[in-house]
């Protein structure tokens, strides 16, 4: 008798907040930073910026100043789901990744240099200088899609 009143009481006590799966129509929340696509968000206490009434959430200050320089570089559904079936503008660039870190996305505002002729870019000065030491290491056409046009 005593356990089924514990039992009881626990379950009066326990918490109900198991977060229910978002509804058909809702998109999946947010989970990566979609500029450093790897390190997670929270939406608790990360940066957060507004584009056309989403919310998107930004890992840190750098991410911020990058999304802020060329929004456009940034918008990806596949990182920001509320972003699906809204008309976004076209990125500047083909590349989307850096070739040196390739989780972070690049804008065709950051640094950049000329390999076999075409323009690549780079998501910092230090990734240019890794990349310009030993371009083959990195001049993957996976990643660097305007290789493919040469």
């Amino acid at each position: 008798m005593i356990r089924t009143l514990s039992a009881g009481l626990l379950l009066l006590v326990a918490p109900h907040g198991r977060a229910e799966p978002p509804k058909a129509d809702e998109p999946k929340p947010q989970k990566f930073c979609p500029v450093m696509t790897k390190d997670e968000i929270d939406p608790n206490v990360s940066k957060s910026v507004d584009y056309k009434g989403v919310k998107i959430y930004l890992c840190c200050d750098t991410c911020v100043a990058k999304y802020r320089r060329d929004p456009a570089a940034y918008l990806d559904p596949k990182f920001v789901p509320a972003l699906a079936g809204i008309e976004l503008p076209k990125r500047g660039t083909e590349q989307q990744f850096c070739p040196v870190y390739r989780d972070k996305k690049i804008s065709e505002k950051d640094p950049s240099a000329t390999y076999k002729g075409v323009k690549v870019y780079f998501y910092n000065a230090t990734a240019r200088e890794r990349f310009e030491r030993d371009p083959e290491r990195f001049a993957d056409p996976a990643v660097l899609p305007q290789l493919k046009k040469k």
